[in-house]
């Protein structure tokens, strides 16, 4: 029987897909809450199915929300925003926001997002426009987040240009 490695995966990459050492993966197999595919040499792989099942009951991924406004003045806008996120999407677990230029990655809403991310804590992340999470650099969130199997959904993809937005955000909306 002809058993395909592309969904195989190494002991190290299991652990870092769900946040564990070696030894614990080790008393996972011994329990039976994962079974390895054991290789004629002996080593170890994994089911890629397998460790997507075991990452739902080692821990639950969350549905996160996020918004983001550039200042204080426009907090009416985040409230809006964010009824928007929860009337479009019925199922989540968390709302993060930010008051903050998108172009502060120092931002406290987006730090403790991007942080449940890299610990694998998160399956979606949804937001209304792609500059409410970034400014730039979108592609680069969206390729952490595909390799932490993380899935981020843009709700719009039209909007303002780029230009209209940074302009909002490095002038108060008072002097527009």
């Amino acid at each position: 029987m002809y058993v395909s490695l592309i969904t195989r995966l190494k002991p190290k990459e299991v652990c870092q897909r769900l946040g564990i050492s070696y030894r614990t993966l080790q008393s996972y197999v011994k329990k039976g809450y994962i079974k390895p595919v054991i290789l004629q040499s002996g080593k170890w792989r994994f089911r890629e199915e397998d460790v997507e099942k075991l990452i739902g009951i080692v821990r639950k991924r969350k549905v996160i929300l996020y918004a983001r406004v550039s200042s204080n003045t426009q907090k009416d806008d985040l409230v809006n925003q964010v009824k928007y996120l929860e009337e479009n999407v019925k199922e989540y677990d968390q709302v993060i926001t930010d008051v903050g230029s998108s172009l502060n990655m120092k931002r406290k809403g987006f730090l403790k997002l991007l942080r449940m991310i890299l610990n694998n804590e998160v399956s979606k992340v949804v937001v209304a426009y792609p500059d409410r999470l970034v400014r730039f650099g979108f592609e680069i969130i969206e390729e952490v987040c595909k390799s932490h199997n993380c899935e981020i959904v843009v709700l719009n993809k039209e909007g303002k240009t780029p230009e209209q937005e940074l302009i909002e955000d490095l002038i108060p909306t008072s002097l527009l």
